[in-house]
């Protein structure tokens, strides 16, 4: 595996996906797989850190900001199945 896919982080959660770019982290790329949609990552050791205060609920972000970055994602995934 190269040195680059090592450091991508790989979520199907779109809610997950979503917070880590209200956060800062920059999505490379939406991978499907039949009807599963991976949206990966740059920066796995960000990724996971910012996953895990997501999980437990220790984020705090701009409510409309997070949903309009869950619309632009909704709209990628859709647009081009």
């Amino acid at each position: 595996m190269s040195q680059e896919k090592e450091n991508e982080y790989s979520t199907k959660d779109l809610s997950e996906a979503g917070a880590l770019i209200i956060n800062g982290l920059k999505m490379v790329r939406i991978d499907r797989q039949e009807s599963v949609c991976f949206f990966i990552f740059d920066n796995k050791t960000g990724c996971e850190k910012i996953a895990n205060q997501f999980l437990f609920g220790k984020l705090k972000a701009n409510l409309r900001e997070y949903y309009e970055i869950l619309t632009i994602l909704k709209r990628k995934i859709f647009n081009n199945s």
